[in-house]
């Protein structure tokens, strides 16, 4: 894919793209170190034009990091709950899960705060927003980036009973970088943070720092590799199919 391609020239990367509803659509991974293996993996079933993307990269003197990218359905909760099962049931080993889950963590907002998320969900005529994607995932212990905050830029406006920033046009979070529980990926204390896409798209960028080795997510003491990680979604929440 040409612009794929052209920006992973400029930027010195690999990549790997998997195509979804439309040719030059989909989910793509780019890397500084050498990609070892990747598959394309079709979520829910045979007929959704969805994916999720797996990829496994070799970081010199760290070993290997798996890192799996993918964008859930942007109008149902019940489609999006399939999706997400189906991804975890073909998971395999310890991972990155990254990308424009398009699922709200109620733990975000306050009750008025959701309160008028719904209300402005129905004026535009969107499904009642639910929360049980994140609510799945952090039962199954995937660990949030989120939690690692320090400063972020203020690309949108916060609303009142908000505490974190939004990462679409909306001003909700909707992308997300999740570790795999238990896995030797640790987020570092204050590197996550969103950054203005800058008109390039309706979602932000979302970036965080992680460490590799160890068990758990609880900052480490010696000196470890760090691994720069963002997702920058292309594609808008409520998008046309």
């Amino acid at each position: 894919m040409r612009p794929l391609s052209e920006l992973a020239e400029g930027l010195g990367m690999r990549y790997v793209f998997a195509e979804s509803w439309a040719p030059e659509y989909g989910n793509a991974v780019l890397s500084r170190w050498p990609i070892k293996r990747w598959r394309v993996h079709r979520i829910a079933d045979q007929s959704d034009f969805r994916n999720v993307l797996r990829v496994t990269v070799e970081v010199p003197g760290a070993g290997e990091v798996n890192f799996h990218c993918t964008h859930l359905d942007h109008l149902d909760e019940s489609l999006r709950m399939k999706q997400v099962n189906s991804i975890l049931r073909s998971a395999d080993g310890h991972h990155i899960l990254a990308g424009g889950l398009n699922a709200l963590d109620s733990t975000d907002y306050s009750a008025d705060r959701w309160a008028d998320i719904v209300k402005y969900y129905t004026e535009i005529g969107k499904p009642t927003p639910k929360a049980e994607v994140m609510r799945y995932l952090k039962a199954k212990r995937y660990v949030d980036a989120k939690d690692f905050a320090g400063e972020c830029e203020a690309v949108v406006v916060v609303a009142k009973g908000q505490d974190v920033q939004g990462t679409c046009k909306y001003g909700t979070r909707v992308d997300y970088i999740l570790a795999s529980p238990s896995c030797p990926y640790n987020f570092v204390p204050g590197s996550y943070s969103v950054v203005s896409s800058k008109g390039t798209s309706d979602h932000h960028i979302v970036k965080v720092d992680i460490t590799i080795g160890g068990a758990g997510t609880a900052p480490q003491s010696r000196i470890q590799r760090v691994v720069r990680m963002s997702n920058g979604s292309t594609k808008g929440i409520w998008a046309a199919r």
